[in-house]
């Protein structure tokens, strides 16, 4: 049912290049073109456009609907690719919220029929109740690493969420810390295929190779870069935090700590336990091991 408004709200823009969902760069181009006309000719226009790419945002991130991307390039390529960020980082942790509220009724029968697999994405999510509270990870800080490194979906996340019961303000600050790099980088395409059209088609067109060379466009590319690649550079250590605080104490082998001191018959025991895993169980391995046994309890 929540499709049928977002598809009058699309139909009321004012598109006629594209009968079609933009699939290439070359559609994208197409309609920021048309919408930034439209938009640019009176405060009314750009309400009626952000409004429709508002409500269309939330209801892709609400649904796990792709095409998100899409919508962030274009704000990118309208607004200020601060705002642009900002805008709709926020309009995706809405629809994240959304996403996680319509999952929460799926926590019972979760509960019911996959019951262990519940618990092992709790624990994921929130950490293992055995973990002291000053060591265990916060929840908002493992949903921001899980969404930076991209190993699960963003909407798997959001309905794992919801199931688990997390708390509605971490799922906040995840979503809006985790999303907001790659927002970002999104925004700052469009940003920069908008610079790269207006140039080609103003009273003096510039050369690719010479609109690639500007300054500003050379900063945009670095800071593309340095948000693009931040996450995967520091995957391994933002993996790290999921397993919580390893102090030097915790990363002692078994060879390293203190030994326990045993009592005789523990040791007895210790060794046959070990004879059985490693050895034959025949009837005479075992009165061998009860004659060695009662040998070695005689001699204490």
């Amino acid at each position: 049912m929540s499709l049928i408004p977002i598809f009058f709200a699309l139909r009321s823009l004012p598109v006629t290049s594209l009968k079609t969902f933009p699939r290439t760069l070359n559609d994208i181009q197409a309609l920021g073109k048309e919408l930034q006309a439209y938009s640019s000719g009176s405060s009314a226009g750009m309400a009626h456009v952000m409004g429709v790419m508002c409500c269309l945002a939330i209801w892709e991130h609400a649904w796990s609907v792709p095409g998100s991307v899409v919508i962030n390039v274009l704000a990118g390529a309208l607004i200020s690719p601060l705002w642009a960020t900002l805008l709709m980082t926020a309009l995706t942790s809405a629809g994240s919220l959304f996403a996680t509220l319509l999952a929460a009724p799926l926590s019972p029968l979760v509960q019911r029929f996959v019951p262990k697999a519940l618990d092992v994405v709790s624990i994921a999510l929130q950490g293992s109740g055995n973990q002291k509270s000053g060591k265990r990870t916060p929840t908002w800080v493992r949903l921001v690493v899980m969404r930076l490194i991209g190993v699960v979906p963003w909407s798997g996340i959001n309905i794992a969420c919801g199931v688990c019961r997390v708390s509605f303000v971490d799922c906040a600050i995840g979503a809006f810390i985790g999303t907001l790099p790659w927002t970002a980088v999104t925004c700052q395409i469009g940003d920069i295929l908008q610079t790269l059209a207006v140039g080609s088609t103003s009273g003096s067109p510039q050369t690719l190779s010479s609109l690639l060379g500007s300054p500003s466009i050379v900063f945009k590319l670095v800071v593309l870069s340095l948000l693009s690649l931040g996450p995967v550079l520091y995957r391994n250590k933002l993996s790290e935090l999921l397993g919580g605080s390893n102090s030097p104490a915790e990363k002692l082998t078994l060879s390293e700590k203190e030994p326990i001191s045993v009592s005789p018959k523990w040791k007895v025991w210790r060794w046959r336990r070990d004879s059985v895993d490693s050895r034959s169980t025949s009837p005479e391995r075992r009165l061998e091991e009860d004659l060695d046994e009662k040998a070695l309890l005689d001699g204490q």
